[in-house]
């Protein structure tokens, strides 16, 4: 057996432990994402993926990237004040293997100085066969690779072309490149013992009839579990004439996939350059050290009280009228705590014009312990009644403890919160 496939298949259990995109029950462990490249070598349809996408499709932009000096003042400093800090990660904004000189040297130095810290990449797959060896040597730990198609020809619908070696490929002759090179090397790091996850952009319409099969192929190549996610990422709202995934729909799905593989519930789209658990960003970008921003102190000296408007839990995808109950959250000292599920009278039900005796103020009643209700939509007149007793209103899609910090970040700075 090779020496690096012994090391890290009795490695690689015990490090899962401390990864928590890698187990679905660690909320302490602390992820540092390092933005390292800015180019990508795929360029996705525009009608299937919302913005420009690279690295593991789902990434959203940052500030900057970072050379990797820059990088290690950063990890040094995010070490200092997180304890629970254990995984660094390289994951975008674009693809990191397209620059693999920097991120070699950003992993190399991060190794030697931090042997205790677990390295982990994210990637499209592309070079995988070219650069996995090398990532082996490295010392990564963990790959995460993004999936989305297992045919050709639905990848012709989703790329509009590949950048490989030098060359452009269009349509399915460049979709059949990247499905083949990415099957090669998530085969390969498996093979070594190294932890590899699958990424799954859900796309109705696109892809959603092959999602079986890909987290089927995900687990005879060897991976530990698939992570199935939101596209359009963050909204419920048609883009470009696709819809995205309901929560319930989402979780369906995910349900049905786990009898074939482990699934992730609660990893999420993250920013290329945030230092987060799986449910708490502890920074939002790199322009100063972790915890010595204003916004980063400010809103965990204060205690709020959320209403929140959810179908299952997970996500804010409910209208204020429709909610036959509010999910209740306390945010305070940057902790979000779930309180109960409260239930109420439905609104819908009542009349819009109703006054101190109707329904919309038995439901404020119900609710009047709490700051600010936050929905996916609400009527005008509910809006305002709510106001009127001192509830502020925060809209939107987001999974519910994101959707929780953008209000709180809101009210403490005296923004209009209804957006």
């Amino acid at each position: 057996m090779d020496n690096r496939k012994a090391y890290n298949s009795n490695n690689n259990s015990k490090h899962e432990s401390r990864h928590p995109c890698f187990n679905n029950y660690d909320f302490h462990s602390a992820v540092i994402h390092l933005p390292m490249v800015s180019e990508c070598n795929i360029d996705y349809s525009e009608d299937s993926f919302r913005g420009h996408c690279c690295g593991d499709s789902l990434k959203a932009s940052c500030n900057r990237v970072l050379t990797p000096h820059e990088a290690m003042e950063r990890l040094y400093e995010a070490k200092r004040t997180i304890p629970n800090l254990t995984v660094a990660a390289i994951s975008g904004p674009g693809e990191p293997l397209a620059d693999f000189d920097t991120v070699k040297e950003t992993l190399k130095a991060i190794r030697q100085t931090y042997p205790e810290m677990l390295l982990c990449l994210s990637t499209n797959g592309l070079l995988l066969p070219i650069y996995a060896s090398h990532l082996i040597s490295l010392g990564v730990n963990f790959i995460t690779v993004t999936v989305n198609t297992v045919s050709p020809e639905t990848g012709a619908k989703l790329y509009n072309y590949i950048t490989y070696l030098g060359r452009r490929y269009y349509g399915e002759e460049g979709s059949n490149i990247l499905l083949q090179n990415q099957i090669s090397g998530i085969t390969y790091l498996a093979s070594m013992g190294i932890s590899v996850r699958m990424n799954i952009a859900a796309i109705k319409g696109r892809n959603d009839h092959e999602i079986p099969d890909l987290v089927g192929m995900a687990r005879d190549c060897g991976c530990k579990l698939t992570n199935i996610l939101l596209q359009p990422a963050g909204r419920k709202q048609d883009y470009n004439g696709l819809e995205a995934y309901s929560g319930d729909e989402l979780n369906g799905l995910r349900r049905e996939c786990e009898t074939i593989l482990p699934q992730s519930y609660y990893c999420k789209p993250c920013n290329a350059d945030t230092v987060e658990t799986l449910n708490t960003r502890l920074s939002l970008d790199f322009d100063e050290p972790v915890g010595n921003r204003e916004e980063d102190r400010r809103p965990d000296s204060v205690h709020y009280r959320f209403a929140v408007c959810s179908r299952n839990g997970t996500l804010t995808d409910q209208h204020f009228g429709h909610a036959a109950k509010f999910y209740i959250y306390d945010f305070e000292d940057g902790v979000i705590t779930f309180l109960e599920g409260r239930p109420i009278e439905q609104y819908c039900h009542g009349s819009l014009e109703d006054k101190e005796d109707g329904r919309i103020y038995k439901l404020i009643k119900a609710i009047e312990d709490c700051n600010c209700v936050i929905c996916m939509r609400i009527g005008i007149c509910p809006s305002e009644a709510l106001k009127e007793k001192n509830i502020d209103v925060y809209t939107t899609y987001n999974l519910i403890e994101d959707g929780i910090r953008e209000a709180v970040n809101r009210l403490y700075s005296g923004l209009s919160v209804d957006v």
